[in-house]
Formats: structure tokens, sequence, C-alpha cells
């Protein structure tokens, strides 16, 4: 241990050597990113303080689509049912579980305000059915239990599943990436690998070296084709990996005992028992991406200064250029997200009527029994009417809104969003383009990562049964002699209300999404325009701050040097 600033073990002498040497460079990276205002790289900055301030915890967090069993996942882990789990989008924000003598689990809300809660309140706090849209302002529940005892070291990390319904999970998991210690990709057998998680793979690739896949639901298949979806998945994964990702089928189910005790063994062997040095290397790695990044920009920056007044004026008026033609890259991406919205509200609307005919006749079905057991006079009827219309449309729309929902949502979003990104990857190219020929350097640039708004849940209203008041004057009404045509009347009334309530969700879908659409586009054009903001502010200091950016330079070069033990 090292105490009063000694160590009585060489080993806390190396360590704390070590330790000290990473935060010179992260603090060094820091400086200059603020000193040169090299505002794309902050999210790298803070991901790299996070970690060290972990210490020797190393964060697995299991990322991946919704309902692809992640939570099922940890719960085998714990060894009982502590997470909840769901057929629909589930967790909403990010759940930390580690060991600790005594159950107890602390809700840590946005306003850096914490609440300890009972472990069984948990879904309360991380579930979209009690906390839904996170109206709670819950930033991140840490749990602690003695069942993770021989998982010592390890922080597991449950995270909301990407591509749900619910865009404000998928932002919440986004958000929590550049922190990732060793990642878990979980990808259900049945869904192996699609573009949505070879993507992630390639964000992952960008914050750990320690990734691996977790195939779960691996008892839905027999065993040649579940080596045949392992097979799949390596030659996809060699594509865009050149690392040493290991492949984990996986089920909860029993009889695959064998597959749930590799998976342990990686875990305690691979990760629990070298917990120290995996958090090492991850910070390294994360230090090794922030400072090759940070070089960069500061290249531009000395390169310029030292280039000729010819190159320097060129640059100058290429850079002038593209942000005279901003208008330009404005009004492509708004008449993309135009576009994107027009077509969404077509389809979305034909989605949506598409199950009319169905949904009525279920909602009669159901109506027909329960009107011969209703009793009373006219109000009573009318009211009883009403609250059951409210209750079966609710029950039959929200099902109906996730099923359809969830898949425009991801399908128009990853669409507008792969369309600005090419707008934005355009201008990059033209901006390194310039940079190459004036200064004969290759640049590449910070990458555009957007996130999307939260989408609304549908809103049920059921209208007044009668336009005019005769519920008013039940005591008029002979309710024995009448009831056979009010219960006409109530079947009357069900085509109005399910296509005014079928209409009613296609409009609030189409501007949920469309609002989402936007904000993509907002991000996009903020980012091209802090990107150039930054080239020139750097380009603009370079002949001025030459001796300043030079020293910045030699020293993130210095201090990798001086480090080179530690790497």
């Amino acid at each position: 241990m090292v105490r009063n600033g000694l160590a009585n073990d060489p080993r806390d002498f190396q360590a704390a050597a070590v330790a000290a040497t990473l935060e010179t460079r992260l603090q060094s990276a820091d400086s200059i990113c603020q000193r040169f205002h090299i505002e794309p790289l902050m999210p790298q900055v803070n991901a790299c303080a996070d970690a060290m301030e972990k210490g020797d915890s190393v964060d697995v967090a299991v990322v991946g689509r919704f309902n692809t069993g992640k939570s099922s996942f940890l719960n085998s882990i714990i060894g009982r049912n502590l997470i909840p789990v769901a057929v629909l989008p589930l967790t909403t924000v990010v759940t930390r579980l580690r060991y600790g003598p005594a159950d107890r689990a602390v809700v840590r809300y946005q306003d850096k305000t914490e609440r300890e809660i009972p472990l069984g309140s948990l879904a309360e706090y991380v579930t979209e059915q009690h906390n839904p849209g996170n109206a709670k302002a819950v930033a991140i529940v840490d749990v602690e239990t003695a069942s993770l005892g021989p998982y010592r070291g390890i922080c597991f990390v449950d995270t909301p599943g990407l591509g749900s319904v619910y865009i404000h999970n998928t932002r919440a998991c986004t958000e929590w990436l550049p922190r990732v210690g060793v990642a878990l990709l979980a990808v259900s057998i049945d869904h192996p690998l699609g573009e949505d998680d070879i993507n992630l793979l390639k964000e992952l690739a960008h914050h750990t070296p320690e990734v691996a896949i977790l195939v779960t639901k691996a008892d839905l298949v027999g065993t040649d084709e579940r080596e045949q979806v392992v097979r799949f998945i390596a030659q996809q994964i060699q594509e865009v990996n050149d690392g040493n990702i290991q492949i984990f089928p996986f089920s909860i189910r029993p009889g695959f005992e064998t597959f749930r005790n590799t998976m342990q063994n990686y875990l305690l062997g691979h990760v629990s028992q070298r917990h120290e040095r995996i958090a090492q290397e991850i910070i390294r790695y994360k230090l090794r991406q922030l400072t090759a990044s940070c070089r960069e920009y500061l290249q531009v920056a000395v390169s310029a200064a030292q280039a000729d007044e010819e190159a320097r004026a060129e640059l100058g008026k290429q850079i002038e250029r593209e942000r005279h033609d901003l208008t330009t890259v404005r009004n492509e991406i708004w008449l993309l997200s135009k576009d994107f919205k027009t077509r969404l509200r077509t389809e979305v609307l034909d989605k949506y009527l598409g199950h009319y005919r169905d949904l009525l006749a279920a909602l009669a079905a159901d109506l027909r029994p329960k009107m011969k057991r209703w009793r009373g006079h006219l109000r009573r009827t009318t009211e009883q009417f009403e609250r059951w219309a409210g209750e079966a449309l609710r029950a039959q729309l929200e099902p109906l809104s996730i099923e359809e929902g969830e898949e425009l949502t991801r399908r128009h979003l990853n669409m507008a969003q792969a369309s600005f990104s090419r707008v934005v990857r355009a201008f990059q190219d033209r901006l390194a383009k310039s940079i190459e020929q004036a200064l004969r350097l290759t640049f590449t640039g910070a990458a555009f990562e957007a996130s999307a708004r939260q989408p609304q849940r549908p809103d049920v209203r059921v209208g007044r049964a009668f336009d005019i008041p005769f519920d008013e004057l039940w005591f008029l009404i002979p309710m024995p002699l009448f009831r056979p045509l009010v219960n006409r009347y109530f079947l009357r009334l069900l085509p109005w209300e399910v296509e005014k309530n079928l209409y009613r969700l296609s409009d609030q879908w189409s501007v949920a999404i469309g609002r989402a659409i936007d904000d993509l586009a907002g991000q996009a054009q903020r980012f091209i325009r802090e990107e150039l903001d930054t080239i020139e502010r750097l380009v603009a200091a370079a002949k001025n701050q030459r001796p300043e950016i030079e020293e910045a330079l030699a020293s993130l070069d210095g201090v990798n040097q001086t480090n080179g033990g530690a790497e």
C-alpha cells in the first residue's frame, strides 16, 4: 500500500509511477484542447478523466440493441433476478452494479442529488414503464450486492438498448460509450450482427481495446446452426476490427451451463483477476486515441506556420470559401430534412391506418359481450362505455405504437443520420483536401456522432359518447326499452374513435420523429461550423502563436516518449 507518499512494495512504486505519467498525459492533452479551443475532443478528455478516477476498477458494459437479453445475462451473473426484464424496451437509464457487503441501491439524479432506495424499488427508476422518458431525471443508478463477491474489481454496466423506439434510451447508451472499459456487445442469435451492431463495433473501437461479443439466446438453435452463426459473426468482425474479439454463445436456459461457465471464466480469469492491469491498458488506449487526435489538430497549425505565404493564403481562401458555402450546406441539410419528413408523414399514416380493420374488429368483438353486462341508467352506461373505450384503445394502441413506431423511428432516423453524416463527411473531405493541397498534410477530423430526441408516447383520447347531452336526461330515458338502441349507437361510434386515434397516433409519431430529424440536422450544421471554426482559429493563430503551438506539440510527443514504459 502507499501511505504518506511512501510505498512499502516495489510494485506500489511502479503503479504510482504509471498513474502519475498517465495523469500527466491527460493534463497535457486537456490543457492543449482548452488553450487552443479544440472543442471536438473534449468528450474524449472527459472520458479519460472518468477512467482515471475509477482507478483500478474496470467497467464491464453490456451494450447492444434492445431485447437482446442484456439484463437477463447480468441477472445470471449476479445469480438472482435483480434487474427488471421484459419483452418490450425496458431499461431507460444506465445502471451500474458492483460488489458490496450489503445490498443497497443509490439513485443519482441529474441535479447532483442522490437518494438510497430499496433494491425492490429499482424498477421504479430504471424502467420505461415506471419512469417513462426518464421523467424522474435520473442520471445513473448504482447498485451494490454481495452476490457479486467473485467479481471484485469489476463494475457491471447495464445500458439501455440501442435502436429502441424510445430514443432517449439510445441517447443514454451512446453518451455512455466513451466511458466504456470492457465492452460486451450483446447480439441475439436469431438476429446476429446487423448493420447497427457493426457500426457500434466501430464506435467501441475508438474507446477500448477490450471488446467481446455475447451471442445471447443460443438455445433457440441447434448445434450446427449455432456454429454457423458464430462463424458468420467471426467473418463479419474481421472486416471491421483487426483485434482479437472473442465470441461467446450464451443462454440462461437449463442445459447450457457450459456456455455460462465459459463466460464466467472469461470474466473471472481475464478481467476480474487482472482488473488492475486491464484498467491501465484501457486508460492508455483512451489516451493514445486522444493524443493522436490532439496531435492531428496541432500539426495543421504547425504546418500552416511553416508553410510559405502563398500556401497559407490559398488555405485561407479555401476556408473562407467553405465558410461562404455554409449557407449552401445548411440548405442542403434543410432540404434533406424536409424530404425525409414529407416521406415520413405519408409512410407513418399508411402504416397505422393499415391496422384500422383489424383494430376495429378486435374492439367490436371485445365490446359486444361487455355491453350485455352493463347495468344502470343512461349516464352510468355512458360512463362505462367511455371508460372501456379509453382502456381498450390504450391496450390496443400502445403495443401497436411500439411495434410500428420502433421500426419507423429506427429506419427513418438511421436514414436521416446517414444522409447528414454524408454531408458532414463531404465537408470534411473537402477541408482535408484543402489542407493536404496547401500543407501536404493528411487530416481526418473529429468523428460526427449525433443523438436524436425522444419521440412521444401515443395520446389516446376518447370523446364524449353523445354530442347532445342525452345522458344528462337519463331520468327521462327508460334503459330497458332503449338499451339495444344505445348499444348499437356505441358500436357505431367505434369506427370514428379508432380512425381518430390512429390519425392522432400517426400525427404524433410524424411530429416526434420529424423533430428528431430536425435535431439531427441541427447537430450536423453545428458540427460543421465548429470543425471549421477550430481549423480556422488554429491556422489564423499559427504564425503568431507558432512557438506555443510547437511547444504544445512537443509536449505531447515528449510525454509519450517519457511514458514509453507505461505503454
